[in-house]
């Protein structure tokens, strides 16, 4: 009972690198979305379409990503970790493969623009 403490100390300290990391790279993608849109200021239909194709492309390798690593992954999770919490357990859900899934998903779709993911309970 003495060392849970330690347990739960690293599993805040990774989920909050894990989330400084999406939230990089979550501005780097935004950043060159905007970076595009600018550099295209005389062409009208150009910018149109570097600011609609950027996120289109990368919901679909969000989309793609997680549905080849982990399609259990996809989602928000909530009903499948209110299954495991009733003592029901779920087969290769809480796996490192879906994980680095669900990072990756999640980061490449809210870079596209998309309110989803941590980014609905910010609105």
């Amino acid at each position: 009972m003495g060392e849970d403490w330690v347990y739960l100390a690293l599993l805040g300290i990774i989920m909050a690198l894990l989330s400084y990391i999406m939230d990089k790279g979550i501005a780097m993608c935004t950043n060159a979305r905007v970076w595009l849109y600018r550099d295209l200021t005389t062409q009208p239909v150009a910018q149109y379409f570097a600011w609609v194709s950027l996120p289109v492309c990368l919901i679909l390798f969000s989309a793609g990503f997680v549905h080849l690593i982990a399609p259990q992954s996809i989602g928000s999770g909530i009903p499948e970790m209110k299954t495991i919490l009733r003592g029901v357990a779920l087969k290769e859900y809480l796996t490192f493969k879906t994980l680095v899934a669900k990072v990756i998903g999640l980061t490449a779709t809210l870079g596209s623009g998309m309110p989803l993911g941590k980014e609905v309970s910010k609105l």
